[in-house]
């Protein structure tokens, strides 16, 4: 190794920010093949730099040692599109972003593997909201510290992902019930079910879901309907009426006893990603659920073993665009929705669970809620 250092250093200006950074360089090292050196900071981070006959080790494994060192990486992407390796230390993410904000940085991926992953497979994301509280009309659920979570969108299909230190599967297995219908379904239900057509979201719904059925279904006597997910079973109380077999499936017991006892419909409870034996149906019903999820689209593939050959899987999601296009107030970005689709993600995330659309389009409902639905038919249904 030999080193030519400069005193006093070398300054420059750097950045794109307000106030430029002033740059201060120390020297140049020339190292040999097989010769390294190692940056370190007052916190205990160690990084180094391997020289080697053909170039050079940037970084030590990046999912390996230097994470053990308290290091991470970005692949970001300035205003100019030159794209730059950095490396944030543990602790330091909120100075971290800071930076990116006054230098117009975009973090194109995290290169140290435990980073987001949209459906689409993308791993680019641009903030779009932070919350450092529940916004108004948000669940209360219990919380692991403090309150923070921040909604990122995938640069590639403007899906929205929902990061924060909540686990989804604790919050479902826990009083997802009690938090959200204050433990009296059939007040709840009583009420959803009571609206006026006009005002109703289930109205337009079943409505949606008979007039596909009409065409797809000619020739079924009494098609047979499975709701995932069931909650209130408004859903189905509508469309029963319809001729249609109705059974619901939800994991939490007192739903599914509420649409066994109070709605008069089949009933199962179990956690629909391990459900066995249930049976195939002509039409499988996935509203809002797939926003709840970590991993929709294994969540949506399991349809394609419960529906039955010519059927129809109709899903509902959370209309993440139109959604962030008003604001972090609305509903659909609130804690409980993990994922929060744009059209391009949902038909992605079919397409990956083995369905093809048969219709897909976008609307607001009479509640406001900005949401997409889809018509999925699963090629391989009869295998």
């Amino acid at each position: 190794m030999r080193a030519k250092l400069q005193h006093p250093p070398r300054r420059f200006a750097a950045g794109f920010g307000p106030r430029p950074v002033e740059m201060r360089d120390y020297g140049r090292l020339e190292l040999d093949p097989d010769e390294q050196v190692t940056f370190t900071t007052p916190r205990g981070g160690e990084y180094d730099v391997a020289r080697k006959d053909w170039g050079f080790y940037a970084t030590p494994s990046l999912n390996g040692r230097l994470r053990g060192f308290g290091l991470s990486g970005r692949l970001v992407r300035n205003r100019l599109g030159r794209e730059f390796v950095l490396l944030v230390e543990d602790g330091c993410e909120e100075a971290f972003a800071g930076y990116c904000a006054s230098e117009g940085l975009v973090v194109v991926e995290r290169l140290d593997g435990d980073g987001p992953t949209c459906v689409c497979g993308g791993r680019a994301f641009e903030p779009r909201f932070t919350y450092t509280e529940p916004p108004v009309g948000e669940t209360r659920f219990a919380w692991p510290g403090r309150y923070r979570r921040d909604v990122v969108a995938c640069e590639r299909c403007g899906h929205l992902l929902s990061l924060s230190a909540l686990d989804p599967d604790a919050l479902y297995a826990g009083d997802y019930v009690e938090a959200t219908y204050g433990g009296d379904l059939r007040a709840a239900y009583e009420r959803v079910l009571g609206l006026p057509p006009e005002r109703s979201d289930n109205e337009g719904r079943v409505a949606r879901v008979v007039d596909l059925c009409r065409a797809r279904l000619a020739g079924r006597d009494e098609p047979t309907a499975l709701d995932v997910g069931s909650g209130l079973c408004v859903f189905l109380a509508r469309l029963a009426p319809h001729g249609f077999r109705c059974t619901a499936l939800d994991p939490d017991p007192r739903a599914a006893a509420h649409a066994r006892d109070g709605v008069g419909v089949e009933a199962v409870c179990a956690d629909w990603r391990t459900a066995d034996r249930i049976g195939r149906f002509d039409l499988v019903a996935l509203n809002k659920v797939l926003e709840h999820v970590p991993d929709p689209i294994s969540f949506l593939a399991k349809a394609r073993e419960h529906v039955a050959p010519g059927g129809l899987v109709y899903v509902e999601v959370p209309d993440g665009p139109a959604a962030a296009a008003e604001g972090p107030h609305r509903e659909e970005l609130f804690v409980e929705h993990l994922h929060v689709f744009s059209a391009a993600s949902l038909a992605i995330c079919a397409a990956r669970a083995g369905f093809s659309p048969v219709r897909l389009e976008r609307l607001t409902e009479p509640s406001g809620k900005h949401t997409i639905w889809a018509a999925l038919a699963a090629e391989e249904a009869s295998t």
